[in-house]
């Protein structure tokens, strides 16, 4: 089953007064299966962040559809029911954080659905574990690390049961623990809890942990496939200013030498045993050797 889906979608900015529409999006048709966890790469204006708005509601399209759970999401009637069950978590954790207290902040969505007391105290509690944040329950928020906000922001939009969660870049603006802290919790949440994962993100390390990357590039969709696939283009990611995980990198560097070795190397551990390999002179063709994900 498909929960999110685009059919033949446009989107355009005003362009301010006198001037034409900028587009973004251009005639793009997309499904997202429920339970996935999808990966969306870019350089900065290809549309990522405007696609993510476009599966919540906040924008609406200009040309085309964009359904959540099958409803419209042009149709105001079903904006309520498609924030329900499709968070959003935008890059500044502290534009997301409005209580002073940790738990409190978890219930604000809760409190203006008018959830019943006791079911309240129940999601809070739920959520705040999955994020593994239920110690700091009663923390006020500013006193947080930049890895634990995000994931308090993550619990917020958990404890309102939804089942797909949309990440704009939500590891941008921190440091490496707390960028592991917060793929940690997406993980998660996609392989224990079923949730649908879109993960919008510039770091190829993240990417590569998804089941399905899509490239977007000029407002259009270049590379939509597995991480192996996707990153097995390495010079066409390369042509339109995107980095590709160090190992696949290497790989192609190698195979401009005429060494054939394999290029949908994704971790060090593969490309470190194809590189014993060609020290201890195995030098066979490795083109049609296959790597497990």
């Amino acid at each position: 089953m498909n929960i999110l889906e685009t059919h033949n979608l446009s989107f355009s900015y005003p362009g301010g007064e006198g001037r034409e529409p900028v587009p973004v999006l251009k005639n793009i048709d997309l499904a997202v299966e429920e339970g996935s966890f999808v990966a969306v790469l870019g350089h900065n204006g290809c549309g990522k962040s405007t696609l993510a708005k476009l599966f919540n509601g906040i924008l609406k399209p200009t040309g085309g559809t964009v359904t959540a759970l099958g409803m419209d999401t042009a149709d105001e009637n079903n904006l309520l029911d498609i924030r329900k069950n499709v968070g959003m978590v935008f890059q500044n954790p502290d534009n997301q954080l409005i209580a002073t207290v940790v738990e409190e902040d978890v219930a604000f969505a809760l409190e203006n659905l008018s959830v019943p007391h006791d079911e309240m105290e129940r999601r809070v509690t739920e959520a705040l574990e999955i994020v593994d944040m239920l110690p700091f329950r009663k923390h006020a928020p500013h006193r947080l690390s930049g890895g634990q906000k995000q994931r308090v922001a993550v619990a917020g939009i958990l404890a309102m049961k939804p089942k797909c969660i949309i990440l704009d870049e939500p590891t941008a603006m921190l440091d490496p623990k707390g960028r592991r802290e917060v793929m940690r919790t997406i993980r998660r949440l996609n392989r224990e809890e079923g949730v649908t994962v879109l993960l919008i993100t510039h770091y190829m390390d993240e990417a590569v942990q998804a089941d399905r990357i899509l490239v977007m590039n000029e407002g259009k969709i270049l590379l939509d496939g597995t991480p192996r696939e996707v990153f097995a283009n390495v010079g066409l990611l390369q042509s339109v200013a995107l980095d590709v995980p160090q190992s696949a990198d290497l790989m192609f560097a190698l195979r401009q030498y005429d060494i054939k070795v394999p290029i949908s190397i994704l971790d060090d551990m593969e490309c470190t045993q194809v590189l014993i390999d060609l020290l201890e002179g195995k030098f066979g063709d490795y083109s049609d050797r296959k790597f497990d994900a």
